[in-house]
């Protein structure tokens, strides 16, 4: 025997993944994407720590979230040793989630930030999870946010609609459609109210919620016993599954309205008026969201589901969740209107969502929507979307305007594909020959003023490249905010909405950036 002893095989830790060019390719991909959905959606980008205190997740997130948390400690520090040994928690974690360092961001410059703020940001996030196909311990994720909107029923609308539809934007980009993916979404508040008719007290609510949340992901039997075992009743879920389910077989938009109706009537008899006022501004709030929605993408992408309520403490309003064949959360988000306030801050409407690559990135795999060799290098490498807006778009002063503004608006930032790449059997999303009009970075204002020379001062302030003035569908001026002069159509003098117009005004703009 020689005595040499066989060399050590190290691997990586578990949950990790080793990344070599291609498969750094295919991240650098999705990454594009995510990033090119956030800016032609006026999304900004930021940054944030990959680790933050223990304590922001235990007080933020919920005690839940402990048990998911990397801890981390230098060791050097006496102090921090004999905190570890006495209470077995490291003053710091490894971020498993953005949105409470997102809610301390804000709340630490929030006198000085623009309002609305929309950010968007994507890096590694850590959870000490038990790793399988689609969760692992180390992964990528892309976080959208809209916070300080305006806090009524419609002005709420208007920021979940936008975040969703950023969502929706970044799933079109990389080839998915409504038969691969639909964004389901319920509400919180909804479900809350609901719990209080029921007459689940307040101090079981949360655990409540986490139950319903599961309801989707098992058999009726299962979800019997899970309900038993957490110490409801099978009334408990009777009640809830005879009003859930007479409402998913109508339409959104009726399914909405139903739910309002028939919860204030309860209230008038059972609560009180203050919660049913309430119940009134969410299905204002609801109405507003699908009716936007279904004026902005195809109407088989959203779909009410109210047994999404997601897990986490802090969602109050919105939750929502992209599920790839009816099953397989690809993102997940919703309003968190109290969050930022906790960190200190002033008060501050807020929604968001997260999406990970890591599920993402086995849909593609599945669904053959993943470019390979040389086809990859120039889908991982095409030109990102302009960091600069390109269009801001706003009505002339006429309310009947309006609706217009978020249509064309959707558009600019959709683009207008090709008829021969649409009818093409074998068309994939990375091919160059996808877009007739290219899609553009397009942004409105959120001020309540229609005064036109105030919208141009926003306009100038957010640095657009062209200010698009609707007066009518047929009727659209452009302005070159640089040169300070217009543009006309050069077959009708002003531009159209309609993307099928030989003047629509997104080809105008196109050419022109």
């Amino acid at each position: 025997m020689s005595g040499k002893s066989k060399p050590t095989k190290l691997q990586g830790p578990k949950g990790t993944r080793d990344l070599y060019p291609t498969e750094v390719l295919k991240r650098r991909y999705i990454q594009n994407a995510w990033r090119d959905a956030s800016l032609r959606c006026g999304f900004d980008e930021i940054e944030g720590p990959t680790f933050e205190s223990t304590e922001l997740y235990s007080v933020k997130s919920g005690e839940g979230i402990l048990g998911e948390l990397f801890q981390a400690y230098s060791g050097k520090s006496p102090n921090e040793v004999e905190q570890v040994q006495k209470t077995g928690r490291a003053p710091y974690a490894l971020r498993p989630e953005f949105t409470p360092t997102l809610a301390r961001m804000y709340a630490a410059h929030a006198k000085q930030l623009p309002r609305p703020c929309k950010w968007f940001t994507a890096g590694p996030y850590f959870r000490a999870e038990r790793p399988q196909r689609g969760r692992l311990r180390e992964f990528l994720q892309w976080n959208v946010d809209f916070l300080s909107d305006n806090n009524t029923p419609d002005g709420r609308a208007q920021a979940d609609t936008e975040t969703m539809l950023c969502c929706i934007a970044a799933l079109e980009n990389l080839g998915l459609t409504h038969n691969d993916c639909k964004l389901v979404a319920g509400h919180r508040g909804a479900m809350e109210h609901l719990a209080r008719i029921q007459g689940i007290s307040e101090e079981r609510s949360q655990k409540w919620m986490q139950l319903i949340d599961s309801r989707p992901k098992m058999s009726r039997e299962k979800f019997i016993d899970h309900a038993l075992s957490q110490g409801f009743s099978e009334q408990d879920v009777a009640e809830l599954e005879y009003t859930l389910q007479s409402l998913s077989i109508l339409p959104p938009h009726e399914a909405a309205t139903r739910l309002v109706d028939f919860m204030t009537q309860k209230m008038s008899v059972t609560i009180d008026k203050t919660a049913s006022g309430i119940m009134q501004d969410i299905g204002t709030e609801l109405e507003s969201i699908i009716y936007r929605m279904s004026t902005q993408v195809p109407e088989e992408w959203f779909k009410l589901d109210l047994y999404i309520v997601r897990g986490l403490a802090y969602y109050t309003g919105t939750v929502f969740e992209a599920l790839a064949d009816g099953e397989r959360a690809v993102a997940g988000g919703g309003r968190y209107d109290n969050l930022i306030e906790l960190m200190g801050g002033p008060p501050t409407p807020a929604v968001g969502f997260a999406m990970g690559d890591v599920v993402l990135g086995n849909l593609l795999e599945d669904k053959g929507l993943m470019p390979e060799g040389a086809e990859l290098m120039e889908a991982a490498a095409r030109p990102q979307a302009s960091i600069r807006p390109e269009a801001f778009v706003v009505p002339n002063g006429d309310e009947d305007n309006e609706p217009l503004v978020h249509t064309l608006v959707a558009n600019l930032r959709r683009g207008v594909e090709n008829e021969d790449w649409l009818s093409r059997g074998n068309r994939k999303p990375w091919h160059a020959d996808r877009y007739r009009v290219r899609p553009l970075h397009a942004r409105v204002s959120y001020k309540s003023t229609r005064n036109l020379g105030k919208l141009r001062a926003d306009a100038e302030k957010q640095h657009a490249k062209f200010f698009v003035e609707i007066h009518a569908d047929n009727k659209v001026e452009i302005t070159d905010m640089d040169k300070r002069e217009s543009i006309t159509s050069d077959t009708h003098g002003s531009f159209h909405v309609d993307p099928s117009a030989e003047n629509y005004v997104g080809r105008a703009l196109s050419a022109l950036c």
